[in-house]
Order: structure tokens, then sequence, then C-alpha cells
């Protein structure tokens, strides 16, 4: 009887430690790498006609017209795209922008293909004169937010615009990040006109990285947004002082990850050709380092999957839209952007 009590003990111990081996490999897994992703989602409107912003072309009635089927449509693509960037994972961090409201980020976290996750909303009302903002997801599992603020761009021209998003958060590896979500003033006006807005934009963005260099030592920098610029324009390199990703890699300077890509004629968007308008930018000490949060030119890109993409009568790819002069039903003007880092 003692015998066989003491091999049931020692089964239950076996099995015990076991449970706790498999339990630490897993929570081993989850933390080795952490996924941040931005997306231009073009126009995510919800239907109802709100007095205060000039939204009546995304109304049921508007030029659009922006229905709830659209609407539905529109939710279900863009869960479909946050789903399959990093098949079979999720992002950990998800950066957007032109986001009417924190209303249509609630119906997309708790739609079919996020609500498994159970996203985080980070959102603050812009200034924007239509209304549309940026604004972060983050899975709480694997990101915990210390701050938030908006950081107000007063433009020359005295136009409204988007606020840069600022965010501070602890990964579970107990390292810190600081991250900036970005859509900068548009080139309507043409490119030279519109040069000083982002430059606008650009000196605000600077002047909160100076400040937490000051009061951080080599703190880790994600910059993410749609900066209506390429990374070789002024408001990239001079304005935000983010250098091209050669080797060695300084501590406090940035980096534009996707610039090799760049280089090759790839783009997020076209106009009239490919433009790389939608950037990840990193700190350089995510670059440099062997161990601890890190990431490399090669894991970052832009997601091109086919049902992002249509041909055009010439047989060149495009960006699947929405909508433009018309509804044509698909995704986005843009094409998402993502990066992995590895935290062991």
């Amino acid at each position: 009887m003692k015998i066989r009590n003491f091999l049931v003990v020692i089964a239950l111990l076996s099995g015990m430690t076991a449970m706790a081996q498999t339990a630490k490999n897993t929570q081993s897994q989850a933390k080795s790498t952490f996924v941040a992703m931005f997306y231009n989602v073009e126009n995510l409107y919800d239907t109802q006609d709100d007095p205060k912003i000039s939204d009546e072309e995304f109304t049921p009635n508007g030029k659009v017209p922006w229905t709830e089927d659209r609407f539905q449509t529109k939710i279900e693509h863009i869960g479909q795209v946050i789903t399959d960037i990093v098949k079979p994972d999720m992002p950990d961090l998800i950066g957007f922008a032109e986001i009417e409201n924190k209303h249509v980020l609630e119906i997309l976290t708790t739609s079919a293909a996020l609500s498994k996750t159970k996203y985080g909303i980070v959102h603050f009302d812009s200034p924007d004169e239509r209304g549309i903002d940026v604004a972060m997801l983050y899975n709480p599992a694997t990101f915990k937010v210390i701050s938030s603020e908006p950081l107000q761009v007063i433009l020359p021209s005295g136009d409204r615009t988007r606020d840069i998003l600022y965010v501070s958060g602890k990964l579970n590896s107990g390292e810190v990040i600081n991250v900036f979500i970005n859509h900068w003033p548009s080139r309507r006006e043409g490119t030279e006109l519109s040069e000083p807005k982002r430059m606008a934009a650009a000196n605000v963005l600077r002047l909160k990285l100076d400040a937490i260099q000051k009061l951080e030592k080599s703190p880790n920098i994600l910059i993410m947004g749609d900066f209506n610029d390429e990374p070789s324009n002024n408001s990239i390199t001079q304005g935000m002082k983010a250098m091209t990703p050669e080797k060695p890699f300084e501590t406090n300077n940035l980096y534009s990850l996707l610039y090799p890509q760049f280089k090759n004629g790839d783009g997020s968007l076209y106009y009239k050709d490919w433009d790389l308008f939608d950037q990840i930018i990193v700190s350089g000490n995510m670059l440099s380092r062997k161990k601890g949060l890190r990431t490399s030119v090669s894991d970052a890109s832009i997601f091109k999957a086919d049902y992002l993409l249509f041909k055009n009568k010439s047989g060149e790819s495009r960006p699947n839209r929405t909508m433009g002069d018309k509804y044509f039903g698909g995704y986005s003007d843009h094409l998402p952007v993502y990066v992995k880092f590895n935290l062991n």
C-alpha cells in the first residue's frame, strides 16, 4: 500500500512538473516575438452624420452612398487583413489612419475576426476638419499601456490636421517602448506648396523625441504612419532626422526600415507611380542589439496579399481601394506595413 501511494505521489509530481514546463515553454514562445503593423484604412466612417465634422458624404444619402452593408463589408475587410498579415499570429500593436471615431474601433474589435484577441483601444478625437483620426489597437496580453497623449500639430496655414498619437507601453519582456502613430498633411496642394505642413508635423514629433531622449537612456522608439512623403523627403530626413538603415547603427538615431524597398521601387500606394508614404522608423538601439528587444531591415515589409491588389486594363497591379469617384468595394487605397521584433 505504501509503495502504491508513493508511486501515485511521484506520478502526480511528474505530471505537475510537465504541466509547469509546458506552461513555461508556451509563455516563452509567446514572448519570443512582438509584431506591430500600420494601416491607412481609407475612410473608416460610420453611417451617421456627425454635425461637428464634414462627414456628410459617408452617410446612406451621401455622395458614396455609405450604407450599413458597405460599412460592415469594410469592417470584415480590415479584420481579414489584420488576421492574415502575420498568420497564424495576430499583431500585438496596430496603428491606424483615417478612423472617424472610437465607435468604429469598438465595432472592429468586437468583430468575428478580432474578438478573440480582445484588443484594447487608444484613440483621441483630433481637430481634423473631415473628422479622421489616428488610433492604435493593442493586445493587452502582450502590451501594457503606461501613458498616452495626442500631440497637436499647428500648421503654418492655420488649417486643422490630425494629431500625432503617442503611446508609452511595457512589453512582457519588461522593456518599455515609445510608439508614435502619424498621418501627416496631404499633398493636395502640390508637393512643394504643402511641404511646410509636413515639416510642421515633423518638428512636433522631433521635439517630443528629443524630450524623451533627455529623460531616458537609449529609449526604444517605434514610429509608424502615413507621412504623405517618401523616406527620402525633407520632412523625414531633415525634420524627423530619420536615416537610411546602414551600419553602424547609432543608439539614438532613427532609421527608416523600409528604405531599401523604397529604393527598389516598391510602394504602399499608387498615384502616378508607386509611392512609399506608409513607413516604419525605429531607434538604432533596436537594430544594434544582440539580445532583448530588437529588429532588422529584413523584419519589416509591405503586406501585398493578392486580394489587396487589382489589375488595371494594362495588367498593372494597383491597390484595391474601397472608393474613388464611386464605390469599388475593395480594401483601401493604401497597403499595410509591418515589423517583427525579437524579445529574447
